[in-house]
C-alpha cells in the first residue's frame, strides 16, 4: 500500500511539472503618450470650436493598453488559450472603452489543426481587414483612424460582445473568420446580433482581404451593413497599402471611405504618407496625414504627425481637430511610445 502510494505521489507531481512545463502566461502592453497642437478653422462666424487647442492625449500611433495572454497544451496538437486585454488612456490614468476593465479583448478559446474558436469579447472579422490593410500603426493621428471614424454609426464594426468566433488554419497563406455576436435580447435570437466573416490572403510581401458584417437593429427588423476591401505590398523600398470600406444604415443612408498609404524605411525611422477620404451623397470630408517614425531600440519609438480634415458637409476628424460645417481642422503632435 505504502509503495502505491508512493508511486501516486511520484506520478501526480510528475503530470503537474509537465503541466507546468506546458503552459505559458505572458505579461504585455504599450504606453504611447503625445503632445498635440490641434486647430479649427473657417466655416461660419457662429460656429464656437474655431480656435486652436495645446493638450496631451494617448493613442497617437498605437492605443495604450496592458494585457495578459497565456496557452496550455491539451495535447494531441491542442491548446487552450486565453487574452485578458484593458485599454487606458495614459495622459491621464483612466481606463478606455467606456470605463471597462478589459475593454479591449477578454476571450477564451482552444486552437489546433481544426483551426481556433473563440468565446467572449474580441475584435470584428471586418476590424482584422482594416487593420492589416494599413501600412502604420493604426493610431488617431492616422488617415487609416479617419476612414474608422467614418464607420462610427456602425457599433460592432471595431470589438463585439458575446463574440463565437472560428478562425480556419492556414491554407497556403489563406485564412478566413466567421463570428457570432450574441445580441442577448428578450425581443428574439435575431434582435441586436452581428453576424461577419473575412477572407484573407497573406504571403510574401502580399496581402489581401475582404470582409462584411451584418449587425441587426434592436426590433431585430432592419440591419446595418459594412463591407471592407484592403491590401498592402512590400516592395522593400516602399511599403504601400489601401482600405475601402461601404457602410449601409438600417435607413438606407450609405457612407464610403477609402485610405491610401505609403510609408518608406531610411533605416531605423520610416516616412509614411497617407490619402483619405469619406463621402455620403453629396456630403464629405478629406484628410492627409504625414508620420515620420524612429526607433530609438526595439521597444521605444518617437514619433511626430502631421494631419489636416477638411468637411465639405461629413463631420470627420483625426487627433484633436473635428472640425464642422465647411471647416478645415489641423493638428501637429509628437510621442513617444514603448512596448513591453
Amino acid at each position: 500500500m505504502k509503495l502505491k502510494l508512493v508511486a501516486f505521489a511520484v506520478a501526480a507531481a510528475a503530470a503537474g511539472a509537465v503541466s507546468a512545463q506546458t503552459a505559458n502566461v505572458t505579461l504585455y502592453g504599450v504606453l504611447d503618450t503625445y503632445v498635440e497642437s490641434a486647430r479649427v478653422s473657417g466655416g461660419a462666424a457662429a460656429l464656437t470650436n474655431r480656435g486652436s487647442t495645446l493638450r496631451m492625449s494617448a493613442g497617437g500611433l498605437s492605443g495604450s493598453r496592458w494585457g495578459v495572454r497565456g496557452s496550455e497544451s491539451l495535447g494531441g496538437g491542442m491548446n487552450a488559450i486565453f487574452t485578458l486585454e484593458g485599454g487606458f488612456n495614459s495622459d491621464v490614468g483612466s481606463l478606455g472603452q467606456g470605463g471597462l476593465l478589459f475593454g479591449r479583448r477578454a476571450f477564451v478559446g482552444v486552437t489546433g489543426g481544426f483551426g481556433q474558436v473563440t468565446l467572449g469579447r474580441d475584435y470584428a472579422p471586418n476590424f482584422w481587414v482594416q487593420c492589416n490593410s494599413d501600412d502604420s500603426f493604426g493610431g488617431c493621428l492616422t488617415s487609416w483612424s479617419f476612414v474608422g471614424n467614418a464607420m462610427t454609426g456602425f457599433a460592432n464594426s471595431l470589438r463585439q460582445n458575446n463574440q463565437l468566433s472560428y478562425k480556419t488554419p492556414n491554407m497556403g497563406g489563406l485564412t478566413s473568420q466567421v463570428a457570432w455576436s450574441f445580441g442577448e435580447s428578450a425581443v428574439g435570437t435575431n434582435a441586436g446580433r452581428t453576424f461577419g466573416f473575412n477572407v484573407e490572403y497573406k504571403a510574401g510581401p502580399l496581402y489581401a482581404g475582404v470582409g462584411y458584417s451584418d449587425q441587426k437593429n434592436a426590433a431585430g427588423t432592419a440591419s446595418d451593413k459594412q463591407t471592407i476591401v484592403g491590401a498592402t505590398y512590400n516592395a522593400g523600398v516602399v511599403y504601400v497599402g489601401g482600405t475601402y470600406a461601404q457602410h449601409k444604415t438600417t435607413t438606407g443612408a450609405k457612407v464610403k471611405a477609402y485610405a491610401l498609404s505609403g510609408t518608406v524605411p531610411v533605416g531605423a525611422s520610416r516616412l509614411g504618407l497617407q490619402l483619405g477620404q469619406a463621402k455620403s451623397g453629396a456630403a464629405k470630408a478629406r484628410s492627409v496625414a504625414f508620420i515620420a517614425e524612429n526607433d530609438l531600440s526595439k521597444r521605444t519609438t518617437v514619433y511626430g504627425a502631421f494631419g489636416q480634415s477638411k468637411n465639405s458637409g461629413l463631420s470627420v476628424g483625426m487627433g484633436g481637430a473635428t472640425p464642422l460645417l465647411d471647416q478645415t481642422g489641423r493638428s501637429l503632435a509628437v510621442g513617444l511610445r514603448h512596448r513591453f
